[in-house]
């Protein structure tokens, strides 16, 4: 079975967190400016207040409309994981039905001892290579729900 990449994996960045962290603080630094101008209002023109607010919030706008795009590059990202997984464990479960099939032959004498270990050890390659696959997607998964929980409640 040939395992295709998922969305995010092909352009080599990971999780994508690495560019999600510099949006996520870059808002937060924005929120505290906008206080900031909150508390500068009566201290000078409204017109400049106003003027200078409109383009925190701009930025602030930007900054969540990007870290939604990224959500959403996630949870896609996520729905191809669970598309893997899932072909995956099934693929998984044929290599451990035919294996024990393999041996079920072997014992009824299809097989000589040396033909049944090369092909067990193939078949037992396989459902390891479809097993760590299975691993390292599942953390991915865990890795890009968190991110996400924490967009949720950002």
């Amino acid at each position: 079975m040939k395992i295709p990449e998922p969305r995010e994996e092909k352009s080599g960045n990971g999780s994508g967190a690495d560019k999600l962290v510099p949006l996520l603080e870059e808002r937060a630094r924005t929120k505290e400016l906008l206080a900031l101008i909150e508390n500068k209002r009566g201290e000078v023109a409204e017109e400049v207040y106003l003027r200078v607010k409109i383009d925190y919030e701009l930025r602030l706008g930007n900054l969540n409309r990007e870290i939604k795009r990224q959500a959403r590059n996630f949870e896609n990202t996520l729905e191809d994981y669970r598309d893997l997984v899932g072909r995956l464990e099934a693929s998984d479960k044929v290599g451990v039905r035919s294996l024990e099939e393999l041996k079920v032959r072997y014992a009824l004498g299809e097989y000589s001892e040396e033909e049944y270990k090369k092909i067990a050890a193939g078949k037992k390659e396989k459902i390891d290579f479809y097993r760590s696959k299975i691993k390292s997607y599942k953390m991915n998964m865990e890795r890009l729900d968190s991110v996400l929980a924490q967009l949720e409640n950002g």
